[in-house]
């Protein structure tokens, strides 16, 4: 009676197609490893870009370990752009500029991360925290985000010397050795900073049970989280674990944890089976 309750079940689930893509959808994803981006070899070569809104204005922030913020009177392309240009001429024009998925930053002179997935521009991210934490902490911003730029990293070096080669000045007196110029040691700062890059991780790892998924392939039908519809996997994206999914409604970008693979259906044409009834013992 197997097949027949099987049957049963489907039916209660509109077929078995739909009853497949119903548990696709519901599915829980498992968070996967941490990865872990390289330190650039240089200052200032990659950065990472965001907007964010703090008491009725927008900021645009700007990020290597050195931070920088602009306030914004409008959130127009033209004018985003503009205040990153200004952050540009002071510091030099990346190699390399990470962005979200927002109409501002979209255009192909970013690099853009992973649509609805914070994580993926990191960088930014948690700039963005520390700045709002400073404006809470402080009356002035500008003293504020000067203490941070001039207070040591765990890495034993603070954003203006890894910047600039130089400690900057700030209210609180220090001696004038430290305010000399030089540079600290790139590499043992690199190696620090992969070492703590690497323990984050692994504590993450054991905090999520993480797990690592399976690839898509071309071709494969997938449950797209957010957008209410089912798809096809047209190929992998540029940014790390994300995929170009071709929806009904159009094409679009998501990273692997937006993702549910619909298990391919069973065959309705089954081998046939001999039954045969039980043996019965005569009393």
């Amino acid at each position: 009676m197997q097949e027949e309750m099987l049957n049963k079940l489907h039916e209660g689930h509109q077929g078995i197609t739909k009853c497949v893509a119903t548990c696709a959808r519901e599915a829980h994803n498992a968070a996967e490893p941490l990865l872990t981006t390289q330190l650039p070899d240089r200052p200032w070569q990659r950065v990472a870009a965001d907007l964010f809104q703090w008491d009725n204005a927008m900021y645009p922030v700007v990020v290597d370990y050195y931070i920088e913020v602009a306030n914004l009177t409008s959130t127009t392309t033209a004018h985003v752009t503009g205040k990153l240009k200004s952050i540009f001429s002071r510091h030099g024009v990346p190699e390399t500029v990470v962005t979200d998925n927002g109409p501002q930053v979209s255009a192909v002179e970013f690099t853009t991360s992973s649509p609805c997935y914070a994580q993926s521009n990191g960088e930014a991210e948690r700039a963005m925290r520390t700045v709002k934490s400073l404006l809470k902490k402080g009356e002035d911003p500008h003293k504020a985000l000067m203490a941070y730029r001039a207070t040591s990293l765990s890495h034993g070096s603070s954003p203006a010397q890894l910047l600039m080669g130089r400690n900057i000045r700030t209210p609180l007196p220090v001696s004038q050795k430290k305010r000399q110029p030089g540079w600290p040691d790139l590499r043992a700062f690199q190696r620090k900073d992969q070492d703590l890059k690497e323990k984050q991780a692994s504590w993450f790892n054991k905090r999520d049970n993480t797990k690592t998924r399976q690839e898509l392939r071309p071709g494969q039908k997938v449950w797209v989280k957010n957008t209410k519809e089912t798809g096809t996997v047209s190929g992998p994206a540029e940014t790390p674990r994300s995929y170009n999914i071709d929806l009904p409604s159009g094409s679009l970008r998501r990273n692997r944890s937006h993702i549910r693979v619909i298990p391919e259906t069973p065959s309705k044409s089954r081998p046939h089976r001999t039954i045969r009834p039980p043996k019965r013992l005569d009393l």
